[in-house]
Order: structure tokens, then C-alpha cells, then sequence
């Protein structure tokens, strides 16, 4: 008994030896796939002496765990900062909102609009810079900030900026929401916004765990009184740490396409302390500056956004051709945002996709053909991976 057990424990060794990438807590259905592909791919790249294959992936719960975008967002509300003046409140943020009077769509409060939220946020704006006794553009000291954060000014400010956000977003497009993260970086040179970002991720890594946290103002104002649950945390798991530096180490390239600002993802993704891609790798909206460097709240003419199909089309315009015209051999991603280039390449052997509860059509369907297959039905590309959101990281449940 003894001899068969170091028989079987030696082999045991030696496949785990051959593996492309360590098990952690992957999922046994996508750690197989994935293995399984990257050994592939590896003997093809050694036989065309070069890398023929590349992956795709989403970076928002995708690559990451939670929102980088939003992570940064909520860090800099919490942190007051901002270079613009209460008297530019409206200016910023109204710009490219359709109607400011329409009735917001879950904002937080029902019955109130753009323009009473903007009207609140200037008024409590004001009210927080008197007392820290500061002008706008400067960082307050940790005892200003702390003496502004007791304030009531303060949690009416910091629920209806996100309120705005998200009533924008869901009122009117993605694109009206996008806008009012990209007015929240007035007066920012792509230097400064890149280093803000990398800490409020520094912060947001720092706490983990993934969760759901409650933002609520007092009763005050004109639009009263605004409760919104808003993501806390941020992580990048070891699983998806090795997985991209294994897919590199075995032949397959790997690029990050995202709905977010892309000086936010390049921020966390091409820091070495996290994945340490090239920029070149990156594709996200892309903003202008202006002359002088600072940030516009206006989209890089010419370039193809990589939202929703926009992904696929930035895909074949960007990178497929640098592969003679094939697509990537694996795509990752998580929601509906992620359809369209999960759905779209005859080239993908694998459609990895983290599993958040999706239902209904869509993604829900990939989700769903994901899980028949582990369960014996229908062989799939699709393969899913769970994760425990408490911990911050992957789990093989």
C-alpha cells in the first residue's frame, strides 16, 4: 500500500509540474479548459516561432473583482478630491445631459432631477470648502477632512454625486453616465488622474473584501432625503493574476478591452504591482486633453469605443489584424456589456465567464450553457468561474 501511494503521489507531482498554471481556487471546469488550451497553443506558437493566438478580457468584474472606475469614484468623493469650485458645479456636470428637469430613474429618491440634485451638490459643496477653509483644487489636510466628513453637508454631497451618476445613467445612455465620472476629473492632467486612481486602488485593495455598502443624506435640500447602496472594495485574485502571465508564458498575448475611462484601467493594469501590462495592451474610452494636458470631458475622435459591440468592432480593428485577421482564441467576461465579443469570434475555443447570478437572455443564456455542460449536458466553450466575494477572491465551489 505504501509503494502505491508514492507511486500515485509522484505522479501526482509531475502532472501538477506540467500544469500551465497553478489549480488555486479556479473552478474545476474553466482551470481545465484553460490549461487545455494554453497547451495547445503553446505547441502552435513553437511551431510558427512566434505567438499566433491572443486572449481578450473585460477588465470590470471580469480581470478584476468589482469596478475600477467606481472604486476610484467612490474614493474620491469620500476624499473631496476635486479641482473645480462649487460655482462650476453645474457647468461640469450638466454639459451633456439631455434634460435636467426629467424625473431621474433610480437616483436614489423618487420624483427628483438633475437639476435638483446639481443644486444641492453646489450648496453643500460651498458649505464644505467655508469650513475647511480652503479654496477648490486644494487637497485638504487629514484634520480638514475629517472636520468636513462630520458635517451633514457631507453625506448629502457624497450620496447625490452618485445618485447623479447613476440617475443620469439609467435616465438617458451609458454615455450621459460616463460623463459625469469623466467631470469629476476637471482640472486633472493625465499625470495627476493617473496617480489618484493608483490610491484609491492602493485603499480600495486594502480593504479585503468585496461588498455593498449604504450611502444616505439627510433630509435636506432640494431633492431631500437620497439613499444608494454603492460597491466597497476592490481585488485582483491570484487566479487571474497567473492566468495572465501563464497565457503570456504559453504562447497567447493577452489585451484588456473596457467600457471604463481607459487612464482609470491603465492606472491599476499596467502598474507592475498588479498585472504590468503595456499601455499598448489597453483599450478602453479614450478621452482628449487639451493643450495643456488637461483631461476633456470629450471622447478621442476616431477611435472605436469599446462598449458593448463596440468591443468587437475595436477587436478586429485594433488587434486581429496584428494576428492576420483571426480572433482572440479566449474571451472573458461578466455581464451583457461582454456579449457581443463572447458571441462573435469563430476563432474562441474558450468563453470564460464569472459568474455573478446572471439570468434572462444573453449572458444568462452563456451562463446557463456553462452550467448544463458541467453538469453532463451539451459540451460548451463556455466555462464558469465562481467567486466569493467576502473573501475578495476565486472559489472552486
Amino acid at each position: 500500500m505504501k509503494k502505491l501511494f508514492v507511486i500515485f503521489t509522484a505522479a501526482a507531482l509531475f502532472a501538477a509540474c506540467n500544469s500551465p498554471m497553478p489549480r488555486g481556487d479556479w473552478s474545476k471546469a474553466p482551470y481545465k479548459a484553460l490549461c487545455h488550451l494554453m497547451n495547445e497553443c503553446k505547441a502552435e506558437a513553437g511551431a510558427a516561432g512566434r505567438n499566433v493566438n491572443y486572449a481578450v478580457f473585460d477588465y470590470d468584474n471580469t480581470t478584476v473583482m468589482s469596478d475600477v472606475e467606481l472604486a476610484a469614484m467612490s474614493w474620491q468623493i469620500e476624499n473631496l478630491r476635486f479641482k473645480f469650485g462649487p460655482s462650476r458645479v453645474h457647468e461640469i456636470f450638466s454639459r451633456h445631459i439631455p434634460d435636467l428637469d426629467s424625473v431621474l430613474v433610480k437616483a436614489g429618491a423618487e420624483g427628483i432631477s438633475a437639476r435638483m440634485l446639481l443644486d444641492d451638490l453646489a450648496s453643500d459643496y460651498a458649505a464644505m470648502l467655508s469650513a475647511a477653509g480652503v479654496s477648490c483644487g486644494e487637497e485638504l489636510s487629514e484634520g480638514q477632512l475629517s472636520e468636513v466628513q462630520a458635517m451633514p453637508e457631507f453625506a448629502d454631497f457624497r450620496v447625490k454625486l452618485w445618485g447623479l451618476y447613476e440617475g443620469v445613467y439609467h435616465t438617458f445612455d451609458y454615455r450621459e453616465g460616463f460623463f459625469i465620472i469623466a467631470g469629476m476629473f476637471d482640472g486633472f492632467t493625465y499625470p495627476e488622474l493617473d496617480a489618484m486612481v493608483k490610491e484609491a486602488v492602493r485603499a480600495q485593495v486594502a480593504k479585503g473584501r468585496i461588498q455593498d455598502i449604504v450611502w444616505e443624506s439627510p433630509d435636506m435640500g432640494k431633492a431631500g432625503k437620497v439613499r444608494y447602496e454603492i460597491p466597497d472594495g476592490l481585488a485582483l485574485s491570484r487566479e487571474m493574476r497567473s492566468l495572465y502571465s501563464s497565457l503570456k508564458d504559453n504562447g497567447i498575448d493577452v489585451y484588456v478591452f473596457s467600457a471604463s475611462m481607459e487612464a482609470a484601467v491603465e492606472a491599476m493594469a499596467c502598474d507592475p504591482e498588479y498585472l504590468g501590462l503595456d499601455t499598448s495592451r489597453v483599450f478602453a474610452l479614450r478621452m482628449r486633453k487639451d493643450s495643456t494636458g488637461l483631461v476633456l470631458q470629450e471622447y478621442q475622435p476616431g477611435y472605436v469605443r469599446p462598449y458593448k459591440e463596440g468591443k468587437t468592432e475595436a477587436i478586429k480593428a485594433y488587434v486581429a489584424p496584428l494576428y492576420d485577421g483571426r480572433g482572440p482564441v479566449l474571451v472573458g467576461g461578466d455581464s451583457v456589456g461582454d456579449l457581443s465579443m463572447l458571441t462573435s469570434f469563430p476563432d474562441m475555443r474558450v468563453g470564460l465567464i464569472i459568474d455573478k447570478g446572471q439570468k434572462g437572455p444573453g449572458i444568462g443564456e452563456l451562463r446557463q450553457k456553462a452550467l448544463d455542460a458541467e453538469n453532463g449536458g451539451e459540451p460548451s466553450r463556455y466555462v464558469l468561474q465562481r467567486r466569493d466575494d467576502a473573501h475578495a477572491r476565486f472559489s472552486r465551489r
